[in-house]
């Protein structure tokens, strides 16, 4: 089963974002059952569309205000939950204080290489 490992990051650690990944972390992404990855600029840089009952409104930064931002996303091969769980516990190890990883699990879609 497919899940997504949403990593959401203290608003301090914008600045950070765009440094190198750190070795641990880059050697757990190039796992075989990890199928995808992306770091996001900090929200700031976000626009969010709204459809509203078909006008669609643009709106500057993300849809929700939050302590943390969304700072990248994981896609993850795993046989259940526990086993999402304990890959996204892994990550977490190498991953800054005051990181958080949010795991959901795919209904479907189509994930191509980059």
């Amino acid at each position: 089963m497919q899940y997504a490992l949403l990593a959401y990051s203290p608003p301090e650690e914008t600045d950070r974002a765009a440094r190198p990944i750190p070795g641990g972390l880059a050697a757990l992404l190039d796992r075989p059952d990890v199928t995808g990855w992306a770091r996001l600029h900090a929200d700031e840089s976000a626009t969010t569309l709204r459809n509203d009952e078909g006008t669609t409104l643009l709106t500057d930064g993300p849809f929700i205000d939050s302590k943390e931002y969304l700072a990248g996303l994981i896609l993850i091969e795993a046989d259940n939950l526990d086993g999402a769980l304990a890959t996204a516990e892994e990550l977490l190890r190498e991953t800054r204080p005051g990181t958080a990883i949010e795991v959901r699990p795919i209904i479907n879609g189509r994930l191509r290489g980059a």
